[in-house]
């Protein structure tokens, strides 16, 4: 897992990262009181580098407030976790 291009970021940031073999891939964005506040992926996946954009929307397509996020990836028994920060 990559730190995201660019941080800090507005309006979009990418996110990418690198599976290692094909696996089931969940990369979500989370707020700093740990409410989820987008499913960017969750999907199988095969082996090789991936890239996601993040528009800076939650779930229903509102514009999130400037802060600190956290997003964070799970592919088989893989786990991890970075900071973003949103400036407007």
């Amino acid at each position: 897992l990559s730190q995201n291009i660019p941080n800090p970021f507005n309006p979009e940031t990418e996110i990418s990262y690198t599976l290692p073999r094909d696996s089931h891939v969940k990369l979500v964005i989370y707020n700093v009181t740990g409410q989820r506040v987008k499913t960017l992926v969750d999907r199988f996946e095969t082996t090789g580098r991936k890239t996601v954009r993040w528009d800076g929307t939650d779930e229903s397509g509102q514009k999130v407030a400037s802060g600190i996020y956290f997003y964070k990836l799970q592919a088989d028994e893989f786990t991890q976790s970075k900071k973003m920060v949103m400036m407007k």
